[in-house]
């Protein structure tokens, strides 16, 4: 059980309370790069060639 007032992870999931986590710890992030980099590792590398 977490000491402070902030859910952690683990605590959140048992608890079923990941919306509160959520709001307690913003995150930012840029959608198109996250996308792109994804769909970069995501591509299947061409057969019998490099890349």
């Amino acid at each position: 059980m977490s000491q402070g007032k902030h859910l952690s992870l683990e605590e959140a999931r048992k608890d079923k309370k990941l919306e509160r986590f959520a709001k307690e710890h913003p995150s930012e992030g840029n959608k198109m790069l996250f996308d792109k980099l994804f769909l970069a590792m995501a591509k299947k590398k061409p057969k019998g060639g490099k890349t």
